[in-house]
């Protein structure tokens, strides 16, 4: 099964217009047609809201065998008639309508192996998914500090601590207007506690490096997790 992943800043002071005209359509009486659509192709959309320093940002993942069809199939019904109201919610610049594909985050590392995870259990799994903005300037350090040690030779040991709790983890980079995003996504049995020890167990260094590129304090009280709106299965 394949995942693909967007992320959609709602612009400040956009929240109640995002929830009236997206949120509730879905999950209304809509959402039966809705849910249909994506069993129909094949995928399973979850839609995660997650509160930002400024603003709101949604998190969207879409799993099967072939999301990509989907998703380019969806883009290319949904831009041409709601992209004045997307621009109005999200801002410009989110949105291609030329071509949809760049929009998406690009997977640039994935702990699943089939070993040592939730692969082959018969208990149910979840899935988290939590934004990480990049600051501005921060993008190279980035790569350098985090992705290259989790892609090069500490990949095995990353995988192994992902393994360890129970997790298996997915690293998504998305570009937006402001800078770059880092996606995360979490599943297993509980995706949750398996983030929480990850964030505990995390050693000064990896520590230093989230602080200097994200700003966020991993040894601080984390804050809230992202919350699941909309579940096409569910």
């Amino acid at each position: 099964m394949k995942m693909i992943a967007f992320a959609v800043p709602i612009l400040e002071g956009k929240l109640d217009d995002w929830t009236k005209m997206i949120l509730n359509t879905m999950l209304g009486d809509n959402k039966k047609a809705t849910d249909q659509s994506r069993e129909n192709a094949g995928v399973h959309e979850r839609s995660y809201l997650q509160k930002m320093p400024k603003g709101h940002v949604c998190i969207l993942t879409w799993e099967g065998a072939d999301p990509l069809t989907f998703w380019l199939d969806l883009m290319n019904v949904a831009l041409p008639e709601f992209t004045e109201h997307l621009a109005d919610l999200h801002g410009r610049g989110i949105f291609n309508e030329e071509n949809p594909e760049k929009m998406l985050a690009k997977l640039v590392y994935d702990s699943g192996n089939g070993k040592g995870d939730t692969e082959g259990t018969d208990q149910k799994k979840s899935l988290i998914a939590i934004a990480l903005p990049i600051l501005p300037g921060k993008i190279e350090i980035w790569k350098t500090k985090m992705l290259e040690r989790m892609l090069g030779d500490n990949k095995k040991d990353a995988d192994a601590i992902r393994h360890a709790v129970g997790v298996r983890e997915r690293l998504y980079l998305q570009k937006v207007p402001e800078g770059h995003i880092v996606i995360l996504t979490f599943e297993g049995i509980n995706p949750e506690a398996g983030y929480s020890q990850i964030i505990r167990n995390a050693s000064p260094e990896f520590a230093k490096a989230v602080l200097e590129i994200h700003g966020l304090d991993v040894n601080a009280a984390q804050p809230p997790s992202p919350k699941l709106v909309y579940n096409s299965r569910e």
